[in-house]
């Protein structure tokens, strides 16, 4: 993945477990307007919430999926984390929200998303 010099939100791709080459994962909608300070500063052992709707419409039929998320590109220690999603996954125009110092906010930040990742 390309480096990203402004951690607001991370990295996430959704797609089939069992393929060799996720080039082709869908990567979710997210806030627009990101691009300057202030961004979230990901600090050693403190949180930071970032919220995922896989189906804001709601509409489509369930599919084997799995959501691997990055917290920063940037982050020497970090580790892709993979998360099947099983067979009853549901995925269509995915909205991520940025980093937030809390749930709300960040569930809040998720439905403002618009712009693709």
């Amino acid at each position: 993945m390309a480096s990203d010099p402004h951690p607001y939100y991370p990295l996430v791709s959704i797609g089939d477990p069992n393929a060799a080459d996720h080039s082709h994962d869908i990567k979710p909608l997210v806030p627009g307007g990101t691009g300057g300070p202030p961004a979230y500063a990901l600090h050693a052992g403190q949180t930071a919430y970032a919220a995922i709707d896989l189906d804001p419409s709601g509409k489509v039929n369930p599919q084997e999926a799995e959501l691997n998320v990055l917290a920063h590109s940037d982050m020497p220690n970090a580790e892709t984390l993979n998360f099947p999603l099983g067979k009853e996954a549901r995925v269509l125009a995915p909205k991520l929200g940025l980093y937030e110092d809390n749930i709300p906010d960040a569930v809040r930040s998720m439905t403002e998303a618009d712009t693709q990742s």
